[in-house]
């Protein structure tokens, strides 16, 4: 799961969680960022290759304003 909310993370208790800092309806990047939607999907996709359950994984993604 990727979400840009930690409390929706604790709420659905999924095995294996990333959480970005970008915007509600943009968890994967930002429309038209190509890179950051690879390195959010990369980085989501990279916690399959770990034994789950895992603590929420945090990403150093924000919208291209926060920056």
């Amino acid at each position: 799961m990727t979400s840009w909310s930690g409390a929706l993370g604790k709420l659905t208790n999924p095995p294996r969680v990333t959480l970005t800092k970008l915007n509600r309806g943009a968890t994967m990047g930002d429309v038209g960022n190509k890179a950051q939607q690879r390195r959010v999907l990369e980085g989501t996709l990279a916690l399959l290759e770990q034994d789950a359950p895992l603590k929420a994984v945090r990403l150093d993604e924000r919208t291209a304003i926060e920056k």
